[in-house]
């Protein structure tokens, strides 16, 4: 009896640290300001599904309609906390993992050597409601990107 209690308290603490290493902080609807005025907003969305599993979509409204650019999921896998999105390789789209690094309380990168486009996404926290974003690529055609993000709900 007396091991399975250990083993359970083992279990129980595993689980605690995972959700402490878990960027939950990005759950939420994050609105990105175009640069150009006249252009409007693109959003980021993550919608909590347990305390370690994000679903999450990139989109953009045009009056009544929107137009979804990726759909992403957040999940611990094997161990890592990996995004599951669109990227691409060689020209072409693939279903690609982007494998988590906690660099410190408030910054995050994800990193797919599999994927040109994009290689490594970056979330930084800056305060509550405010994220800043950066994408690395591995081609010369692509272009790295940054934003900043700010919470809407």
């Amino acid at each position: 009896m007396k091991r399975y209690l250990v083993a359970f308290v083992f279990v129980l603490m595993s689980a605690a640290m995972q959700a402490q290493s878990f960027p939950s902080w990005l759950a939420g609807t994050w609105e990105i300001p175009s640069v150009v005025a006249y252009a409007g907003s693109s959003y980021e969305e993550w919608r909590k599904i347990s305390d370690s599993h994000l679903e999450g979509k990139t989109y953009r409204m045009f009056g009544n309609d929107t137009i979804v650019f990726d759909r992403m999921k957040m999940l611990v896998e094997g161990g890592n906390v990996v995004i599951k999105m669109s990227a691409e390789k060689d020209g072409q789209r693939i279903e690609a993992s982007f494998i988590g690094s906690k660099l410190c309380e408030d910054l995050w990168v994800f990193e797919c050597p599999e994927s040109d486009s994009p290689s490594a996404i970056y979330y930084r926290k800056f305060g509550e409601g405010q994220v800043y974003v950066w994408t690395e690529v591995k081609t010369d055609y692509d272009v790295c990107a940054d934003f900043m993000m700010y919470k809407k709900k």
